[in-house]
């Protein structure tokens, strides 16, 4: 009876601590395959992301000027910067702005212009154009059935931020004509990381074309 009695207890300390053990792993089981699997799209901000603060945090690489009276600032991020002494292409994870501006006009309807024939900014265009390169696009993150392999447009408000609503589609195709890695100024990357200098370019075309 006595033996019964341990034997009894023994067989409930076992059932009691099988129970402490199993009943959490199979909850644990049960919660991971009903969680979502983790995907770039998990992670990844849809769309491409407006740089907020990216005049302190990237730098400056080049100037655009055009006849049509409109200054364009180049500003690539760290980590684009960085890879470009390296690699032939940009890295992933590399970000893209071009800041644009009208060029200001005297009382004769003339650009003012420096010593050197730079144009003196005036109010700033619009939107800002962001270019960026990730390994990774879900379908929903484009605005335009074109593509620049892992390349994306975005259009962003200049004053507040905000998706600006413009059709990109003209930007991948203009880039698609690019000679290195669907990106026209990489010379001028390379030139600044080399000199620290940012380059000033006087394009001959007028608006969005590339310039010759």
């Amino acid at each position: 009876m006595i033996r019964t009695f341990f034997n009894n207890n023994r067989l409930t300390l076992s059932i009691a601590f099988a129970a402490l053990v199993i009943v959490p792993l199979l909850a644990a089981l049960v919660s991971s395959n009903d969680s979502t699997p983790a995907s770039p799209t998990a992670v990844a901000v849809a769309g491409v992301a407006y740089p907020r603060n990216y005049r302190q945090d990237f730098t400056r690489y080049a100037t655009v000027q055009r006849p049509d009276g409109t200054i364009r600032d180049l500003y690539i991020n760290p980590t684009g910067l960085a890879g470009i002494g390296y690699y032939y292409s940009l890295p992933v994870g590399t970000v893209i702005v071009v800041e644009g501006y009208n060029a200001l006009k005297n009382a004769s309807g003339d650009y003012v212009t420096d010593a050197n024939g730079h144009y003196t900014k005036a109010d700033p265009l619009p939107s800002i154009h962001v270019r960026e390169k990730r390994g990774y696009w879900a379908a929903a993150d484009y605005t335009s059935s074109a593509r620049n392999d892992g390349w994306n447009f975005g259009s962003f408000d200049t004053a507040s931020g905000a998706i600006y609503n413009e059709s990109l589609n003209a930007c991948f195709l203009c880039h698609n004509t690019a000679q290195v890695d669907f990106t026209y100024s990489t010379d001028q990357m390379r030139d600044y990381a080399s000199t620290g200098v940012p380059d000033y370019f006087m394009c001959r075309t007028t608006g969005r074309t590339a310039c010759e």
